[in-house]
């Protein structure tokens, strides 16, 4: 038997919540629409039992929030400084996303923030402001400070302050269409080819890209602090005894027939997925379908918006209906097209003072639009936002998972943190490009208000091995990881996180032991290649955690091969 062992500093997740202010959606060309024609299985009829309760920094199961500074060249007109350095930013974004190492926030903001950009005039850095007194012709070396990012994956592990990532840019950002034509950009079916949309197109690897470029430096300057677990503030949904929710599915096929358009038939596919549940299809739907279930203490009633009764962010002639479905209802939940911005709709839209949560399924979404629903709605007090900052398949469904997810909490005394939400979409969908924005101060807690000066909830301490090791291939000695708790403590819940690459997971068992106990948690329940997950093992409830902790990893058969990538041990007490 291959054996690890591993002596780890431990993570401590306590005491301060989350910043909140990232996931921005850039460009993943030509991919944009998400969510359409579901092919899984029924999510409402799925085990939705929690299998962890761990929250990162940025709330996401797998990143971490960061601020970053951008530093580069510009060669433009007069005219185009002060757009330029944004500009730029915007085909940095597109670079870092299409190859998974860093998703920016949307920069659209820093132009009007003259004391975020800097111009290095004479061997000194002034403002944009002061810059404006300077000989253009001077300014070339530009920086932007403190842009909001976020790292997934393999990428957030050891992320630290001053890294640095280079993204190929071009140094001529305001004629790189006059400059190069299509040379630089990816075909998209979707979107005509302009200046003004280059940077989403932007592949500067393209075979025949001439473009005059340079490689931009983006250095992270700073990390945000790790939170407290939180959770949607089910008080407030519950106080009328009734949860209401709204799904809006867009037009993804503007050229598809009615029966074949993915969004109509995403919308058909839900409905049948809530009957299945047992919900009961009810009369008194103002638009769409109704659902509607009494599940714990409360009544769940959802709506369901087809691409007739709203097509997308361009259709205002059903800007009723969106009116309708943003002011009566307390999640909203939109799966279609983003436009890339170009809507004001989320913009010119009024919004109750009630509490609401909104998952924009929208490639882009944080980018455009959760700005417009914070500034309406005045702050983070009564919102909550789940975004992308990823482009995610058009045959998966977020919004389904997520309300599933939902109902089991209702029904287990709200047990379901946001890491616990977002987990279930990872989960569900194999991606990690859903965070939640506002959480930050969220009151709720199933053991009392967090904001009570007398509530003490749970320190989590994380364990990590995030060396890759192989797993012997069919062989039932299999291999093992150890990792040591150092310090005396109970532990009041374990849990495993797991990353695991290998051709066929169906083949491979892993358990945990400690003490002389050793529980299975995995056993082949799934086919596909990639097993990440979380694990809460209630065997281990109440244990001393002191010393060796060792993950089994066993391959039953033959053929197929893989890793562990990374795995971590969560204590909370």
């Amino acid at each position: 038997m291959n054996e690890r062992s591993v002596r780890l500093r431990p993570w401590r997740f306590v005491a301060a919540a989350a910043v909140l202010l990232a996931a921005g959606c850039g460009a993943q060309p030509p991919q944009e629409e998400v969510s359409s024609t579901p092919t899984g299985p029924n999510p409402f009829l799925e085990d939705q039992t929690n299998h962890g309760k761990e929250d990162s920094a940025y709330h996401n199961p797998d990143g971490v929030e960061v601020e970053v500074d951008i530093e580069g060249e510009l060669e433009a007109s007069t005219y185009s400084l002060t757009s330029g350095p944004t500009l730029i930013a915007q085909f940095a974004q597109t670079f870092l996303r299409a190859r998974r190492m860093m998703y920016l926030q949307s920069v659209s903001d820093v132009a009007s923030s003259p004391s975020r950009i800097e111009w290095l005039v004479d061997g000194v850095w002034i403002s944009s402001a002061e810059a404006r007194d300077v000989d253009s012709g001077k300014l070339h070396h530009f920086r932007i400070l403190a842009v909001n990012a976020v790292l997934l994956n393999d990428m957030a592990k050891g992320a630290r302050a001053g890294d640095t990532l280079q993204a190929t840019v071009p140094l001529s950002p305001t004629s790189v269409y006059d400059d190069v034509g299509d040379a630089c950009a990816d075909p998209s079916a979707h979107i005509s080819l302009d200046q003004s949309v280059y940077w989403y197109l932007w592949n500067p690897s393209r075979e025949g890209c001439n473009a005059n470029v340079q490689d931009l430096t983006i250095t992270i300057s700073k990390l945000a602090s790790t939170p407290k677990t939180t959770y949607p503030e089910y008080d407030q949904l519950i106080e009328d005894g009734k949860v209401t929710a709204v799904m809006l599915f867009g037009r993804i096929d503007d050229t598809a027939p009615p029966e074949s358009e993915t969004g109509a038939l995403s919308f058909a596919t839900t409905a049948r997925w809530f009957a299945e549940a047992g919900f009961a299809e009810l009369p008194d739907a103002p638009v769409g379908l109704r659902f509607g279930k009494h599940i714990g203490d409360v009544d769940f009633e959802v709506d369901l918006y087809s691409p007739d009764d709203f097509a997308g962010l361009a259709d205002y002639a059903n800007w009723f209906n969106f009116d309708t479905a943003v002011n009566e209802h307390e999640i909203v939940v939109y799966q279609g097209h983003s436009l890339l911005g170009s809507s004001n709709m989320w913009a010119s839209q009024s919004y109750p003072d009630t509490y609401q949560i909104f998952l924009q399924g929208g490639c882009l979404g944080y980018e455009y639009y959760v700005s417009p629903v914070l500034k309406a709605k005045g702050g983070w007090d009564k919102l909550d936002i789940v975004s992308s900052v990823d482009p995610v398949p058009a045959d998966e469904d977020p919004g389904a998972v997520f309300l599933a997810k939902f109902a089991w909490s209702l029904d287990h005394g709200y047990a379901a943190s946001w890491y616990d939400l977002l987990g279930a979409i990872r989960n569900d969908l194999g991606t990690s490009a859903f965070g939640v924005s506002g959480v930050r101060d969220n009151c709720f807690n199933p053991a009392g208000s967090s904001c009570d000066g007398e509530f003490n909830p749970a320190t989590s301490t994380r364990y990590e091995d995030d060396t890759a090791f192989a797993i012997p291939d069919g062989d039932e000695a299999g291999t093992t990881g150890v990792v040591e708790v150092p310090e005396s403590l109970v532990a009041q819940s374990v849990t495993v996180v797991l990353d695991v690459s290998h051709e066929s997971i169906s083949d491979l068992t892993f358990s945990l032991e400690h003490d002389g106990k050793t529980v299975v948690f995995w056993d082949g329940e799934d086919e596909g290649e990639v097993l990440r997950g979380s694990f809460t093992l209630d065997e281990f409830a109440n244990t001393e955690a002191k010393g060796a902790w060792t993950l089994h990893a066993t391959d039953h058969w033959g053929l197929y091969t893989g890793r562990v990538d990374s795995w971590a041990l969560i204590l909370e007490h």
